[in-house]
């Protein structure tokens, strides 16, 4: 007999309770199977906080090296003696070169999976309590859909081509579903599910809200054209639509100041829309929040006066980092560059091979360390610059405690604006809304746009949202996907349309044979 949960949905069986900033699982369950959970009020929002704690797979390792590794963003380079090289993944990211058997794909793939599973398993205990009350039972069903919804939207959006499965009572292996199916369930299931999904509200900071789902709807119809699905309707305009419910909600405003979005302390700022809610207390390696132990230099835990451990890994595409006015404030609060100070003695830091440890943003490669029989080489430890914009907090040992905001306010300001241009609005209307994001991070409106373009947006997406991963998905909606920002490596990126894609990973095929891989691809 098949097994009742199947594997695309691998781990929903046992469900764990992890930290949430929802306060939906102050107890902990361990272990305990999903068809046994659901009896009390504990148990319910302990589940629920399970689900939301999925959200923190997005951002933490796979689909950040997705997004701006095989965007514009950023990059891994193979440090002098091979640290960060593992069998050449990074490169395949950067030069466009991935495979079904790339790491990072596989990942990514299996994170998405498994948090859907999760998303089944929760929705399925709720549809059937006896102890929700109907009003409850609608908007906490709700949510959890809603956070389902967002994984198809991410898996949609890397994969195009991919399984939809509404339940976990599903014997069969799935097969792939069209990109346009998908889509259209997806839109259908979004705009069903947002008037019961829970209010903007202080009360509600980290749940999948009414703003969460106006703010999906908004990223559908924003990229429905760069993905090649047809809408009912102009889409431009329904992404504005969308923006402007999200407005008319009356809750969400810019925080008065930008690195509040950032901070350890976790403000809660009203410009947080959908949150993975990182905490220090995060045990699980999937779950933890470690930017620090993949961007910084071994030694530079020095600097900040913490314990954590630091690998020296994801870096800042030189070309990228320059188009940064550097007297923007977004500039030295995005990147770490410069020479790092020991912050207890106030000494120079140095690299293991007696170096300054003074990161630049210019990498180089090492002559005669090419790999792969492509110009990709080794480059010393202190090149590139690294990810600065949550910062370490001095006591940082292990897990961050900074949350991490998957949607908010200024992206949406963008999107509007960029719709607006799109679809041959008002000009005025899109540069006041870029600009409100603009002086809010200058200080002041004297840097202010005079009249925007597709392009002036590009550029402040780029300024504004460094690091959140969007690098790909914008990179491919403005058309420079096969550009990259990093032309002094020398390293080609292929350019073929199908890449717009990735490709679905050898182990979920293994796994579940009925899958088809995406075209382009050697077929499995």
């Amino acid at each position: 007999m098949k097994r009742k949960i199947i594997a695309f949905l691998a781990g929903i069986a046992l469900i764990t309770s992890m930290p949430s900033c929802t306060d939906l699982d102050e107890n902990v369950y361990d272990k305990l199977p999903a068809d046994q959970f659901g009896n009390t009020d504990v148990e319910v929002k302990a589940l629920m906080g399970t689900t939301y704690n999925t959200l923190k797979t997005y951002w933490n390792e796979w689909f950040l090296q997705l997004s701006e590794n095989g965007g514009s963003m950023a990059v891994t380079p193979t440090r002098r003696g091979g640290d960060w090289y593992d069998g050449g993944q990074y490169r395949e990211l950067y030069m466009h070169a991935w495979t079904a058997q790339t790491q990072q794909i596989r990942g990514a793939w299996t994170a998405a999976s498994t948090a859907i599973g999760t998303c089944n398993a929760t929705i399925s205990v709720l549809e059937n309590s006896t102890l929700l009350t109907d009003a409850e039972k609608k908007v906490n069903v709700a949510a959890m859909r809603g956070v389902r919804a967002f994984w198809y939207y991410v898996m949609m959006d890397n994969w195009g081509n991919i399984p939809l499965v509404l339940s976990n009572q599903d014997r069969d292996l799935p097969a792939v579903k069209p990109r346009q199916e998908v889509f259209e369930w997806l839109v259908k299931e979004v705009t069903e599910i947002a008037a019961d999904c829970p209010d903007a509200s202080d009360a509600n900071y980290g749940k999948f809200t009414k703003g969460a789902a106006y703010t999906l709807l908004a990223k559908l119809y924003l990229n429905a054209e760069a993905w090649g699905v047809s809408v009912s309707g102009n889409a431009c305009q329904l992404c504005i639509d969308a923006c402007d419910k999200l407005f008319a909600l009356g809750y969400y405003e810019l925080a008065a100041d930008w690195k509040d979005n950032f901070s350890y302390e976790n403000p809660r700022p009203k410009e947080a829309i959908l949150t993975a809610c990182y905490s220090d207390q995060d045990t699980d390696d999937y779950y933890r929040l470690r930017i620090m132990n993949r961007t910084l230099h071994y030694a530079d835990n020095q600097s900040d006066g913490a314990s954590y451990s630091a690998w020296n890994g994801i870096a800042a595409q030189p070309d990228y980092v320059k188009l940064f006015d550097p007297k923007d404030p977004r500039y030295a609060a995005t990147f770490r560059t410069g020479q790092r100070y020991s912050l207890a003695t106030g000494e120079v830091l140095m690299t293991g091979h007696a170096a300054p440890l003074n990161y630049t943003v210019d990498i180089s490669f090492i002559e005669g360390t090419e790999r792969d029989g492509t110009p990709w080489g080794d480059v010393v430890q202190e090149a590139g610059a690294r990810c600065q914009k949550w910062p370490y907090a001095s006591n940082l040992s292990d897990a961050m405690n900074n949350h991490f905001h998957i949607f908010r306010l200024a992206d949406v300001k963008l999107m509007k604006a960029e719709a607006l241009l799109r679809s041959g609005g008002s000009t005025a209307e899109a540069t006041a809304l870029v600009n409100e994001v603009r002086a809010r991070a200058y200080g002041s409106p004297a840097n202010n746009y005079t009249a925007v373009t597709l392009e002036t947006i590009a550029l402040e997406r780029k300024f504004e949202l460094a690091w959140e991963a969007w690098s790909r998905q914008d990179d491919i909606r403005f058309g420079t996907f096969a550009a990259g920002a990093w032309t002094a490596s020398n390293c080609p990126r292929k350019a073929d349309a199908y890449l717009k894609l990735y490709p679905i990973s050898q182990d979920a095929w293994q796994t579940n044979p009925k899958l088809t891989q995406n075209p382009g691809y050697p077929a499995f």
